[in-house]
C-alpha cells in the first residue's frame, strides 16, 4: 500500500508539470460614470493551457481533473487592507474553453465575472501556480512557477470618473532564440481618450515579487 501511495504521488507531479502556457486578468469597470461608494466591476480572466492534458469543457482546468487541477481563487498578494471586500467574496479561476489546436497543443479559456467593491478600492489581485511549462535555460527548471497580477484601482480620477484599465492581449507562450534578440508586440487598448499610456514591467525572484 504504501508503494502503491508513493507511485500515486509521482505520477500526479508529471501530469502537474506542465498544463499551464500564462494569460491576463484585466478588469473593466460596468459603469464608468457611475457616482455611487459601490462600484461594479467586471473582471475577465483569459488563459492558455496544454492540450490535450487539459481538456476543452467549461469550468477549466477543474473539469478534467478535479484532484489534479483544483479550483483556486484569486488571491490578494498587495495592499490587502484595502480590498475593498473582496476577501468576502473571492473569484475563482475557472474559465471556459473557447478554441483549443491539436496541432499546437494550445487550449484558450476565458470566463468574465461581476464583482462589486467599495469607490476607493486599491489592491493587487494574481492567479499564482507552481505547473507552468517547462523552460529552456529557466532559473529553476524544476515545476516553474508563475504569478498573473493585476491591479484594481476603484480611486476615482480628478475627472470624478473611475479610471478603465488598459486591455493588452498576448498569445501566450511566446517562442524565443536562446542568446538571441527578439521584439514582441504587445498590443494595448484604452478607451479613456488621452490618457498617458506607460508600461510597467515585473521581475519574480525566488523570495518577492517586484513591479
Amino acid at each position: 500500500m504504501i508503494i502503491l501511495f508513493l507511485l500515486i504521488l509521482i505520477r500526479t507531479n508529471l501530469i502537474d508539470s506542465d498544463h499551464f502556457n500564462g494569460g491576463t486578468i484585466n478588469w473593466a469597470p460596468t459603469y464608468r460614470n457611475s457616482t455611487s461608494s459601490s462600484i461594479l466591476i467586471t473582471i475577465t480572466q483569459s488563459y492558455s493551457w496544454t492540450y490535450p492534458t487539459i481538456s476543452c469543457l467549461t469550468n477549466v482546468p477543474t473539469s478534467t481533473n478535479w484532484i489534479l487541477y483544483p479550483s483556486v481563487s484569486l488571491t490578494c498578494i498587495a495592499n490587502c487592507s484595502t480590498q475593498g471586500g473582496y476577501s468576502s467574496n473571492p473569484i475563482n479561476i475557472l474559465t471556459d474553453c473557447t478554441s483549443y489546436s491539436t496541432s499546437l497543443g494550445v487550449l484558450a479559456s476565458q470566463r468574465s465575472v461581476n464583482i462589486t467593491l467599495n469607490e476607493g478600492t486599491y489592491f493587487w489581485i494574481a492567479y499564482q501556480g507552481t505547473s507552468w511549462r517547462t523552460l529552456a535555460n529557466a532559473a529553476t527548471s524544476f515545476f516553474p512557477g508563475w504569478s498573473i497580477v493585476s491591479l484594481i484601482n476603484l480611486q476615482r480620477r480628478p475627472d470624478g470618473l473611475i479610471n478603465t484599465p488598459l486591455v493588452s492581449q498576448v498569445a501566450s507562450p511566446q517562442y524565443v532564440i536562446v542568446n538571441r534578440t527578439a521584439t514582441i508586440k504587445i498590443p494595448v487598448t484604452n478607451v479613456d481618450i488621452g490618457d498617458d499610456i506607460r508600461c510597467r514591467w515585473s521581475s519574480k525572484s525566488r523570495y518577492r515579487t517586484q513591479r
